[in-house]
């Protein structure tokens, strides 16, 4: 089917850290669990709706902003980026204080769209002479499973994007 005009592709909460990390594997046969982790920078919360595209991860990597009293690329502030899928941003408010989750995009493609958003972060950090002055990472949680994190920030700036 067709996706309404005006209707989001994908919808983000960024927030500005100190530190995070996400687990990426549990602790298992006395090995360690595993996390993905980043200082000074920010985390992306991200859902992807039905019908979107890889179009939208393009558009969010060039569009995702810190506001820091002014808006900034991430490019241009070298922060690190953690990228933690959460479908849970697909919620909307029904009537008797009820949340429905609909929408989202098969499981399959969204950990397609949120390894091209990973990718293209990556690449586009890559290509910057400031970010790789700044040693900047970009990481991920697993999509698809429970998101354990940690997080620490000394101003929670949090700003909802949707593309």
């Amino acid at each position: 089917g067709t996706w309404p005009a005006g209707s989001p592709a994908a919808r983000t909460i960024i927030q500005q850290c100190s530190r995070a990390k996400v687990k990426i594997k549990p602790a298992l046969d006395g090995a360690d669990a595993q996390w993905a982790e980043i200082q000074e920078g920010m985390v992306v919360y991200v859902c992807f709706f039905h019908g979107a595209t890889e179009d939208v991860t393009h558009e969010m990597v060039i569009q995702l902003k810190l506001s820091t009293g002014c808006s900034v690329s991430v490019l241009d502030l070298p922060g690190n980026v953690l990228f933690i899928p959460q479908d849970s941003l697909l919620g909307e408010p029904v009537p008797k204080r009820r949340v429905q989750y609909k929408g989202g995009c098969e499981p399959w493609w969204g950990a397609q769209l949120l390894s091209n958003l990973v990718f293209t972060c990556r690449e586009l950090v890559a290509g910057s002479v400031k970010c790789a002055k700044a040693d900047v990472k970009v990481e991920q949680g697993v999509y698809g499973q429970k998101q354990e994190i940690v997080l620490n920030c000394v101003e929670p700036m949090t700003l909802l994007l949707e593309f």
